[in-house]
């Protein structure tokens, strides 16, 4: 995600001042505001990311939405779009690549994506999306201040999928069909039977092998009903193409009040360049985030604000130290949602039969890093060889999101999940709302509204773990492995820590959001 903004005067139109973002792949620039009236002004920007594709089977797309201030900066809004649907009235994809602009009926931002098959960059100059500014309670005569964010995705098409790979070995809790060990085929969103031994329910291997603190309530012998209402991965939806990066966390940070910067950082900056996590703040109420890879900036003086974010300070590294509530409040303020763990198995594996073992990649080939990072902490950082990101690699810490993949990889040397999201085994810990705990099974799936609470949380109802805007323990389990992990844990179905409720910052956590298709 990348950001660019401007300062302007909505009554007259007039630009004050503009900005420039680039990185991991996608870049805004240019911000303006044109042709304010009736409610309504026109937003105006350039986008072009890398390695862009379309397909018969799916395609890649930019998640972009706007925040405003009206008080300098000191408060952000989250903007609605005049209207839904796809490329509607006084809506443009400018000048570049054809390409579609997709409003869901919500109305918090646009998927910018591919309008015909190909592949490459996407680059498209004076795009304008349309913001209701009267709905967000601005008012034509105010000063605001826009800030326009774009994070890449992919798109998982509707369909069928197996859950569970049948593997007959390492059992760690894997989905399974009944209590026959087969894979289990999700055929539709419709409510399910966990457990029971029942013909058509949907299995855990009793529970074997799954770590003690996180046993799931539901077993051959006990049965729980998971809710048509809880995203199954049946239905399309968009997912992250990588884990939050962390300049993505920064942006988000800064467009925080003090208070609740607080409540989304580790105020004591403890973990400032331990294991690649290269977040620093300057002084400031409220403060300043940015990276410092190379660790050449305090945190005090206007100096060391400019001196974060260089080209060798490691904002594309993923963002680890993500702790649940942070990432929820990440998901809420960008207008997206938490994963669940059906979906995490779908954007894997696709609509194909399962391999008995298989990373994300569809094989059980695991090729870690061996040697060094190439452009350490820049744009560019890339390993010698490998697929994925596991322990025994060094440096020890989260690598560049999505470092394995390139422009002429295949899906096993990118390290790439059917549907194109990268680094879904390995890197870092992805967290899913997982089935196996009563609370999380509440879960339906509403979208983030950009807004969070004065506490800085995600405040939707239906998301396990939170009340009125304060965490009460957030149940996401953990999926796919990360860089401390052992080969086994970056398997798809393993389940080992599925229902696990950690709470805590711990280094090897990460953090990847979606939203379900218009």
């Amino acid at each position: 995600m990348k950001t660019a903004e401007v300062l302007l005067l909505l009554a007259a139109g007039i630009m004050l001042s503009g900005s420039r973002a680039t990185g991991n792949n996608v870049v805004v620039t240019n911000v303006d505001l044109k042709g304010p009236g009736s409610g309504l002004v026109k937003v105006e920007f350039d986008l072009s990311w890398d390695h862009s594709w379309r397909d018969p089977v799916n395609y890649d797309a930019c998640w972009v939405f706007v925040k405003y201030s009206v008080n300098s900066g000191t408060n952000w809004g989250h903007a609605t779009l005049a209207e839904s649907g796809t490329n509607p009235v006084g809506f443009t994809a400018g000048v570049g690549t054809g390409v579609d602009i997709v409003v869901p009926p919500d109305r918090k931002g646009a998927f910018i994506q591919r309008s015909s098959p190909g592949t490459g960059t996407v680059a498209n100059t004076a795009m304008r999306l349309v913001w209701d500014f009267e709905t967000d309670g601005v008012t034509a005569s105010q000063r605001a201040r826009v800030k326009v964010f774009a994070i890449e995705m992919v798109y998982v098409p509707q369909g069928s999928f197996y859950v569970g790979d049948g593997s007959i070995s390492s059992i760690r809790g894997q989905f399974e069909s009944g209590t026959n060990g087969t894979p289990f085929l999700i055929t539709s969103e419709g409510e399910l039977t966990l457990g029971g031994g029942g013909a058509g329910s949907l299995g855990n291997n009793n529970r074997a092998g799954m770590h003690a603190g996180a046993l799931e309530d539901y077993n051959d012998i006990t049965s729980k009903t998971l809710p048509a209402a809880f995203p199954k991965g049946y239905a399309a939806f968009y997912m992250m193409k990588t884990e939050v990066s962390q300049r993505q966390y920064c942006d988000f940070l800064n467009t925080l009040t003090a208070t609740q910067q607080a409540n989304m950082h580790d105020s004591g900056l403890n973990y400032i360049q331990v294991f690649r996590n290269f977040i620093k703040k300057t002084s400031g109420n409220p403060v300043f985030f940015g990276c410092d890879g190379n660790n050449n900036a305090g945190s005090s003086t206007a100096a060391d604000a400019a001196r974060l974010n260089e080209t060798n300070d490691g904002e594309w590294v993923a963002c680890n130290y993500m702790y649940p509530p942070q990432g929820a409040a990440y998901s809420d303020w960008a207008g997206l949602r938490p994963m669940t763990e059906l979906e995490y198995e779908k954007a894997c594996r696709g609509l194909i039969s399962p391999v008995a073992n298989e990373c994300a990649w569809g094989n059980t080939i695991v090729e870690p890093l061996t040697g060094s990072l190439s452009g350490a902490n820049t744009a560019s950082e890339r390993p010698d060889q490998g697929n994925c990101h596991l322990s025994g690699c060094l440096p020890s810490g989260s690598f560049r999101c999505g470092i394995y993949a390139d422009a002429t990889s295949s899906r096993q040397e990118a390290g790439a999940g059917f549907c194109g999201a990268l680094d879904l085994s390995g890197n870092l810990w992805e967290r899913a709302v997982c089935v196996g705990d009563a609370t999380c099974r509440n879960f339906n799936g509403t979208h983030g509204d950009g807004i969070l609470s004065v506490n800085g949380y995600a405040n939707e109802a239906t998301w396990p773990g939170l009340v009125g805007g304060q965490v009460t323990g957030w149940l996401v389990g953990m999926r796919g492995g990360g860089f401390t992990s052992a080969s086994a844990d970056l398997r798809v179905s393993d389940r080992y820590m599925a229902n696990l409720t950690n709470t805590g910052l711990q280094y090897y956590y990460g953090w990847r959001a979606v939203r379900t298709a218009p």
